[in-house]
């Protein structure tokens, strides 16, 4: 429990008890994001459902971007927009690093935020008939997912930073139980096709991953982030590409 509630208290703003942490409750924790991905999920299909119900999908969609950011606090897509800033800085590994460690947000990161929304708010938009919910769900779930995988896999690029004791603490044990448990989620709610869409999702994660780890020689938690947008987005656009017309 004390591990399942450090992972909400840290991927969401949701109002839970706050345990003081102890070694190895960051890698605990981090076998429950996906969990925490699913409520975000069904939270976020709720919030569609009502937009829908009242109004139409755009209307719906535009508050489910909302409804995501408030859950969050902005944490992803903080450090998507980050990662942007420095990786189109064009500066060496020092001065990308020095860029996301940075709080104030340039205009690259700026216009790679806006895109991202944009892009979301027309996914969420596009996916229609009785079951899209479930796509809604999903997505959070298998970008969670993707977090703990990078965390236990790939080094961290810094001395210090937020996401240090994570990497530090997540191993193969944690990425298992929470692969476990991403898949048993997908395939409850998608069947076949679920477990189809966490393959490939992972697939992006991993892909992402070594491409980030090549240029700064490891990951940070901004990268972290990212991966969680680019790898949620992947999977809205695929979904509505393929199932959801």
């Amino acid at each position: 429990m004390r591990a399942l509630l450090t992972a909400f208290g840290f991927l969401t703003v949701i109002p839970v008890p706050s345990p003081q942490v102890r070694p190895g409750d960051l890698g605990r924790s981090a076998a429950w994001f996906p969990l925490v991905g699913l409520v975000i999920g069904i939270a976020l299909a709720g919030v569609d459902w009502c937009g829908r119900a009242a109004w139409d999908p755009l209307v719906a969609s535009a508050f489910v971007i909302a409804a995501a950011l408030l859950l969050s606090g902005g944490l992803h897509i903080d450090g998507f927009m980050d990662m942007a800033d420095a990786f189109f800085s064009r500066r060496d590994r020092e001065g990308m690093l020095a860029v996301m460690k940075d709080s104030r947000v340039g205009a690259l990161g700026v216009a790679a935020g806006a895109s991202l929304i944009l892009l979301k708010f027309a996914a969420y938009a596009h996916l229609t008939g009785p079951q899209h919910w479930r796509w809604i769900a999903l997505a959070p779930v298998l970008g969670r997912l993707s977090m703990v995988l990078s965390l236990a896999i790939f080094p961290y690029a810094r001395q210090a930073g937020t996401g240090l004791g994570f990497a530090q603490e997540t191993g193969g044990v944690h990425a298992a139980v929470a692969a476990i448990i991403a898949l048993a989620i997908s395939f409850g709610l998608l069947h076949l096709r679920g477990l189809i869409f966490a393959a490939g999702a992972v697939a992006v994660a991993l892909f992402c991953s070594v491409y980030w780890m090549r240029r700064l020689g490891g990951l940070t938690g901004d990268i972290y982030g990212a991966i969680n947008e680019v790898v949620e987005l992947a999977v809205l656009l695929a979904a509505g590409a393929a199932f959801a017309r």
